[in-house]
């Protein structure tokens, strides 16, 4: 899934980047750029963001693209 239609930042980008210490939008704008053109993307950043925490990846043992997600829910 587009993440940042802007910048066509996806879903499995968001995810490596949370999965390699992106803790905030703000680090995920930092090292990919997301969130900081037109801003429509920052909750479902934060959502992607969020998922990751709770799900806690190891990378070392886990390729992000292969692990099934639950659905993004934005806005709660």
């Amino acid at each position: 899934m587009i993440v940042c239609q802007c910048l066509a930042t996806n879903e499995a980008t968001i995810r490596h980047f949370a999965t390699h210490g992106a803790v905030t939008v703000a680090d995920i704008g930092r090292v990919c750029g997301a969130g900081t053109d037109c801003g429509s993307c920052l909750m479902t950043i934060r959502a992607v963001l969020d998922q990751c925490r709770d799900v806690e990846l190891d990378p070392a043992h886990h390729r992000v693209h292969s692990i099934a997600f639950d659905p993004i829910v934005v806005g709660t």
